[in-house]
């Protein structure tokens, strides 16, 4: 089994509690999310018409796409109402306020 490489992409206090923000490295595009005791991410793009994630509205453990209100679990990926489709999920860590992403 290939081992993770973990990147740093953002510090904590750059993304305020239940909000989301874009965060580009390399040829990714991630939304990242402060849901409050832990972080979030997930390709930026709605699998429905490419709405912009990371802009959306918190609500528990899912965001809703800004474009058309699909309802997108941040756990799985998956839209939970609206369409069906999924988005990437990537893992997440934070060590002294940095934030963590594993890529592929």
């Amino acid at each position: 089994m290939k081992e993770r490489r973990w990147y740093l992409v953002a510090d904590t206090e750059s993304i305020p509690l239940k909000e989301g923000r874009r965060v580009n490295f390399g040829r990714y595009e991630v939304a990242l999310f402060n849901l409050g005791r832990e972080y979030r991410a997930v390709d930026n793009q709605c699998p429905h018409k490419q709405g912009p994630l990371a802009d959306g509205i918190i609500a528990g453990n899912h965001v809703f796409c800004p474009l058309h209100n699909w309802k997108i679990s941040l756990g799985t990926g998956c839209a939970i109402s609206g369409g069906t489709g999924h988005v990437k999920v990537y893992p997440v860590k934070v060590i002294q306020n940095k934030i963590y992403i594993a890529f592929e």
